[in-house]
């Protein structure tokens, strides 16, 4: 009879598998070698066991974060967050403050939402300059998509003039404000020059906080528009020094690349469309502050066709950036293309985010075996009445993530965060898919942890060896301070994470 090194003991432990629940796991080594209910697991306890006591609380298979940025939340991690601040003077002070104590090249700040100022617009260079004017600042949005430069800062990183999306004033002279192709390349050269020695130093910060929200493996979204290859191959070169698992999904067209690394999968945010918060996500529909627009899609039918059907010819998953119907659509099309002329199934193809499909896409999607990779934070960010969804889709707000629907049609949901878009906390993502604010999109809490748990390593070809608790499977396990079955559906974000294994080893532990 083998002996457990740990075991847990008094626990509501959710297999995940057919809804079944023991009330206790026993690890040996990296693996679970049993479970059961009662006390039958006294013949494998011995004196060196560490016994962990639940006491009635939920255990779960550690999380999956389908969708994260590593190195850029790794970054971010150690730059300056403006998401509290209303007003642009506010932003000032706070620049200022930070450029009389900064390490490096120029300050950078964070996390930046038109809408939460008072003046309903980014700040552009005259105002960063009337508070720091020696020093280069740079300002990113929320979800990366607008650059906002000190004239320093411009100067500093040469961007050429001619560059699609600088934002110019009645003068033909530059704002600050840096959108499209002009964002990309400024992104571009700023983390290009990033030594990997603090991308190591920045992404070992945040492993803690990963643990302590019960993350064990995320999905590495890496390289690419927007973001650095040089991010990518670091992840792909160093992944095995963190304790949490990363799976690259390497942000790049570059099939020969791919194949050449020996990876299985590319893509994540490779982008067919844009945002809702900067107005380019490509909707079939005007966005309703803005009359006349409707986004746009960053290649063609053909484009996209050519580059799907290649990725099912070599054998790789795919996983594809669209959030309005639009880019869900030209999507589709390419997949039923693929399919149709090559007739490969089972690669498991993805949609990241997918915040629009609309009934028929969604069938569509289950036809192909196409994954739906969504992130239900949005939802308590951005849902409901008087937020983001509601100002840029006026009353279509209520079809913005319809996870219901999409569960009961068959199709496969597995949940990240896009840290840092999000916070990397999948207890509040599951708390917002239970609480949509659209009640028909509502989900029940079993569904929502299987966002977080066996879909998640189902998105990646690993449910036969983590996302469910059961013997043989690597032991990624949690703890929760509480049980979440039983806890009132709009107080699961209350809910914490007390103990984390991962790989059998007891990575983080609050319990008294």
């Amino acid at each position: 009879m083998m002996h457990a090194d740990i075991l847990i003991k008094n626990g509501s432990c959710m297999t995940m598998e057919n809804k079944e629940i023991k009330n206790w796991i026993a690890i040996s080594q990296s693996r679970i070698i049993a479970l059961g209910t009662g006390n039958d697991y006294e013949d494998i306890v011995h004196e060196d066991t560490i016994v962990l006591d639940a006491k009635g609380c939920t255990v779960l298979p550690g999380f999956i974060d389908s969708h994260f940025h590593v190195v850029q939340t790794a970054l971010n991690s150690v730059s300056l967050d403006l998401s509290g601040v209303m007003t642009h003077a506010e932003v000032g002070e706070r620049i200022r403050e930070a450029s009389k104590s900064f390490i490096g090249d120029y300050i950078r700040g964070i996390r930046l939402e038109e809408g939460q100022f008072v003046e309903k617009t980014f700040p552009g260079r005259k105002l960063l300059d009337q508070y720091c004017n020696d020093v280069p600042v740079v300002l990113n949005s929320l979800e990366y998509q607008v650059s906002m430069l000190n004239t320093c800062a411009m100067l500093y990183f040469k961007i050429p003039f001619t560059a699609e999306g600088i934002e110019t004033d009645e003068k033909q002279m530059p704002t600050g404000i840096f959108r499209k192709q002009a964002n990309a390349i400024l992104r571009s050269n700023i983390l290009k020059n990033i030594s990997d020695e603090v991308r190591k130093n920045a992404v070992s910060g945040i492993m803690e906080t990963l643990l302590k929200n019960g993350i064990t493996t995320v999905n590495a979204m890496e390289g690419g528009t927007l973001y650095s290859d040089k991010d990518a191959d670091f992840v792909f070169e160093n992944s095995r020094n963190f304790p949490i698992d990363m799976e690259l999904f390497y942000q790049t067209m570059d099939i020969e690349k791919i194949k050449s690394m020996g990876l299985k999968r590319l893509g994540g945010c490779l982008y067919i469309d844009g945002t809702l918060g900067a107005r380019t996500a490509a909707l079939s529909f005007e966005y309703a502050d803005r009359p006349g627009t409707m986004g746009s899609l960053c290649f063609n039918q053909m484009e996209i066709n050519d580059f799907v059907l290649n990725c099912y010819k070599n054998n790789l998953q795919l996983a594809l950036y669209t959030i309005g119907d639009r880019a869900i659509e030209i999507t589709l099309n390419a997949h039923e293309n693929a399919l149709y002329q090559t007739g490969i199934t089972g690669l498991r193809h993805r949609l990241e985010h997918a915040e629009l499909a609309t009934d028929r896409q969604i069938r569509r999607a289950k036809e192909l075996g196409i994954i739906f990779s969504m992130q239900p934070t949005y939802e308590s960010y951005w849902g409901g009445r008087g937020k983001m969804y509601e100002q840029r889709l006026g009353d279509k707000y209520t079809l913005s993530n319809p996870f219901r629907e999409i569960i009961e049609k068959g199709v496969v949901i597995c949940g990240g965060s896009d840290s840092d878009v999000t916070e990397p906390r999948p207890l509040l993502g599951i708390h917002s898919a239970v609480n949509h604010p659209v009640e028909e999109h509502r989900v029940d809490v079993y569904e929502a942890l299987k966002m977080y748990t066996c879909n998640g390593a189902y998105g990646i070809f690993q449910e036969k060896e983590k996302g469910i608790l059961k013997p043989g499977y690597i032991a990624d396990v949690v703890i929760l301070d509480d049980d979440i079955l039983k806890k009132a559906k709009d107080k699961i974000e209350e809910i914490n994470v007390c103990v984390t294994i991962k790989s059998g080893e007891i990575l983080y532990n609050s319990l008294v």
